[in-house]
């Protein structure tokens, strides 16, 4: 995504969004396997030491919802990240804030437990099969996940407070045996990278007006000539087509690259008014383009077990039709670059979707708090 265009910041696949406003409904269940093109409209992997869990079975066939794991906490928003063995870390995200913050794990279909207690607000997560990372403003500290014992801790880049209206500042991707930290100043991202293994400071890797972390360590990003280019971990680099950049003066005509996810870049434009959007993918192999289609800027894409998925509030798809408020408000399907989707499940209030075993965050109404549950 381009620098910060106010409605969502996504690197990677991790991200962190307001816990939503009750949405109309959509079929709850398991609905019938379906396939319809759009007519409106993170992964944290790597290599690293062994995992502390069981990862679990790649989905086949069409998703099913499993049973809601209960976590323990409420907040006005939430960030999330995932393990390549499917742990889940969550936490409230509330960065300014001074008091001490608790993130939990989820493993397997365990119940949510304490992962750390961190002494600030949190900004992002990430984590790998061998460290859990938490970055506030000020520090990025990577705990280890066999022993629990801190085993790493660098100041962070600086961040831009003064903007911290907008938690999306920060964005923390674990990939290729590095940590990337993306931080948004204004409308240009830089993008840095941690060695786990070092006390070394946060190295500068390239600033764009935009930028995604691919699962493999590929950073693509927007040059500040509008070109789409993908660095690669041994360094090399090719460049793309340009991404639009013709404000029209409602907040449209823009561009913004938001996700990696299923052997693509997914690149936003938002129209300016309303939620409508326009969706273009291009290979993250070549750059070439793969598709456009119509959309909604609340759409989540992820990288998946499963390829790539996309979180949509009911009545955007026939298949996820707006019903009573006893029924779920928001469906996940599969999704192909050039728009088609099918296999929809209902997953209720959905605040965030994560990869790469596939999950959802959702809100508990009976609680006021959240749930998280897995898809397989």
């Amino acid at each position: 995504m381009r620098g910060n265009p106010g409605w969502r910041l996504q690197l990677g696949l991790v991200a962190a969004l307001a816990a939503p406003l009750v949405l109309a409904a959509c079929g709850s269940g398991s609905p019938t396997p379906t396939s319809s093109l759009r007519h409106q409209t993170s992964t944290t992997s790597t290599t690293g030491a062994a995992p502390t869990t069981t990862a679990p079975p790649q989905p086949s066939g069409p998703l099913q919802a499993g049973s809601a794991i209960a976590l323990p906490f409420s907040a006005d928003q939430v960030t999330g990240g995932e393990s390549p063995d499917g742990a889940v870390f969550v936490a409230p995200q509330n960065p300014t804030s001074t008091s001490p913050s608790i993130a939990w794990v989820i493993d397997g279909n365990g119940p949510a437990e304490i992962a750390e207690h961190v002494p600030t607000g949190i900004a992002a997560i990430a984590a790998d099969g061998t460290n859990f990372y938490v970055a506030t403003y000020a520090t990025l500290f990577a705990y280890n996940r066999q022993s629990g014992n801190q085993d790493g801790q660098w100041t962070m880049p600086s961040v831009p407070t003064a903007n911290s209206s907008n938690n999306d500042l920060v964005a923390l991707a674990a990939a290729n045996g590095s940590v990337f930290v993306s931080v948004t100043r204004g409308n240009t991202v830089g993008v840095y990278t941690v060695n786990p293994g070092t006390a070394a400071a946060p190295h500068l890797l390239l600033k764009g007006l935009g930028a995604a972390i691919g699962s493999d360590g590929s950073v693509y990003y927007e040059r500040t000539d509008h070109h789409l280019v993908a660095r690669r971990p041994n360094g090399a680099t090719a460049v793309g087509p340009m991404l639009a950049d013709a404000p029209n003066g409602l907040g449209g005509g823009v561009q913004y690259l938001d996700v990696v996810a299923g052997g693509a870049v997914w690149v936003s434009e938002p129209a300016g008014q309303g939620l409508d959007a326009t969706f273009t993918t291009y290979d993250d192999a070549t750059l070439n383009k793969l598709g456009s289609y119509q959309g909604s800027v609340t759409s989540t894409v992820v990288n998946s077990s499963a390829g790539a998925l996309v979180l949509e509030a009911a009545g955007s798809d026939p298949a996820c039709p707006e019903a009573s408020p006893s029924t779920p408000t928001s469906c996940v399907f599969n999704i192909v670059p050039q728009g088609t989707v099918s296999n929809p499940v209902g997953v209720g209030s959905a605040v965030t979707l994560l990869g790469p075993s596939p999950a959802v965050v959702v809100s508990d109404t009976g609680t006021g708090q959240f749930d998280l549950i897995r898809l397989s």
